[in-house]
């Protein structure tokens, strides 16, 4: 048996510069938390050996007391570099390769097991090695960068950054040379430069930005949507959006220069109640309660700001094998409970993280991707989906599809909205029908990595 995962990033760097990183492994529980330790035995070559130590306080001391050394099985200079570890019945391979792209460097990191055991070490050794890789990517480029003390002129900063989505931006951007800080109500560790405000009001974060040359935003603020719709936390998933917004758009008006570009999240669910396929200049339904009146109410907020250019990005449920929502939906449908909920027939919009990423790129005026040109994407409401929405039915067989499930047993909707109401969550994430349609990007000849569903659920189950 086999488990593996696979994951890249590009960096505006030379391949050398990652690979004075990479080649000394005392430095990898620098750029991978996951990792405690790491040493090689003599100099850096094939056939060597050396010791790592997993960071986890269990795993850790038992991995450093039992497991043998690691053998390095490949050290190709500025190309390649990989290591096995021996496990019970089999082995851990992890490798490492740097390839100049596009002006820069594309880094992709690939852990594998392999053996009887495989699944089981791929959860306690490998998925620890390579959970929220957009992080290490982060941390390998400050490491790897030229320390000369000068910062790019344009800062971008993200409120809610430190979220899952705006996590992984944060990275990319980073990694592609930009000056980027993270607007934080509290320090925590982070690749990223962290300016701490309440989320209220204008105050010494305000004045801080007001300072920057050229200043973009991305505002991601919100708590988890994912929580039981009740009238309270419906309440408080508005009031965790719209204050900070609020206290944003505040903040603007005070600045001497506009903001430059600045891209507001939002969501589907504004659609909620439309029959038709929605593109961005369908119209929005004014009484649709729930998640709907949320999203009304967070884009509202933002009316008030300063800015140049702004972007209102309409987001679906974003795919990435980091996402909470994949392990809600991929453990019962392990467990032979993947079958479709409520009716099935409910439609289902969707975007793999990658093209999420690519899309907030465009709305900042940024060329989507290495090699690519900047697309002429109009100001205001940007749908951030796919262009291939499915239906539930379909969306929960492709996901069982992906996982090797052959069958699963449906939910109908009494049945789910009792399970919804056990796990804590909101049913209507599921069986709302939103089928929204990103007609601007496409207008505007983006190319989506992963438009269709099954190349998505695959590169993450990959």
């Amino acid at each position: 048996m086999t488990w593996q995962r696979s994951a890249s990033q590009w960096f505006r760097l030379p391949a050398e510069r990652l690979w004075d990183v990479l080649s000394r492994p005392e430095r990898w529980a620098e750029w991978n938390p996951a990792v405690a330790g790491a040493a090689l035995d003599g100099g850096l070559r094939e056939g060597a050996t050396g010791h790592y130590s997993p960071a986890h306080r269990l795993l850790g001391p038992l991995h450093s007391r039992t497991a043998p050394a690691f053998t390095v099985t490949a050290a190709e200079p500025v190309r390649r570099l990989a290591l096995r570890q021996p496990q019970p019945g089999g082995h851990q391979d992890i490798e490492w390769t740097v390839e100049e792209r596009d002006g820069g460097t594309l880094f992709t990191q690939t852990v594998s097991l392999h053996g009887p055991l495989a699944q089981q070490f791929g959860l306690t050794a490998g998925e620890p090695l390579v959970r929220r890789f957009a992080e290490q990517c982060a941390r390998l480029y400050r490491l790897a960068e030229a320390h000369d003390g000068d910062r790019p002129e344009r800062l971008t900063v993200l409120a809610g950054g430190s979220g899952f989505l705006g996590t992984l931006l944060a990275a990319d951007l980073t990694c592609s040379g930009h000056d980027v800080a993270v607007l934080a109500r509290a320090r925590r560790s982070s690749p990223f430069r962290q300016i701490l405000w309440d989320g209220r009001r204008p105050g010494a974060w305000s004045e801080e930005l007001g300072r920057a040359g050229s200043l973009s935003i991305v505002n991601l603020c919100g708590a988890d949507l994912d929580r039981p719709g009740t009238p309270e936390n419906l309440e408080l998933l508005e009031r965790s959006r719209t204050v900070p917004t609020l206290a944003l758009a505040a903040a603007s008006r005070e600045w001497e220069r506009p903001v430059a570009h600045w891209v507001q999240q939002s969501g589907v669910h504004v659609y909620a109640g439309l029959s038709e396929p929605a593109g961005e200049t369908a119209p929005v339904p004014e009484s649709t309660p729930g998640l709907a009146a949320v999203v009304r109410a967070w884009e509202a907020s933002a009316a008030g700001a300063r800015a140049e250019r702004m972007s209102i990005m309409r987001t679906g449920v974003v795919l990435h094998r980091d996402a909470p929502l994949m392990s809600r939906l991929a453990t019962p449908a392990r467990l032979g409970a993947g079958g479709h909920l409520g009716t099935g027939g409910q439609w289902f919009s969707w975007i793999h993280a990658a093209d999420w990423v690519r899309a907030a790129r465009t709305a900042l005026g940024l060329p989507p991707g290495p090699g690519e040109e900047p697309l002429g994407v109009p100001a205001g409401v940007m749908n951030a989906t796919a262009p291939h929405p499915v239906t539930n039915r379909e969306f929960m067989a492709r996901l069982r599809d992906a996982l090797g499930v052959p069958a699963g047993i449906p939910a109908p909707t009494p049945l789910f909205r009792l399970a919804a109401a056990v796990l804590r969550t909101n049913p209507d994430l599921a069986l709302d029908s939103i089928r929204a349609v990103p007609e601007s990007l496409l207008s505007a000849g983006f190319r989506f990595e992963h438009p269709y569903l099954a190349s998505a659920l695959e590169e993450m189950t990959s």
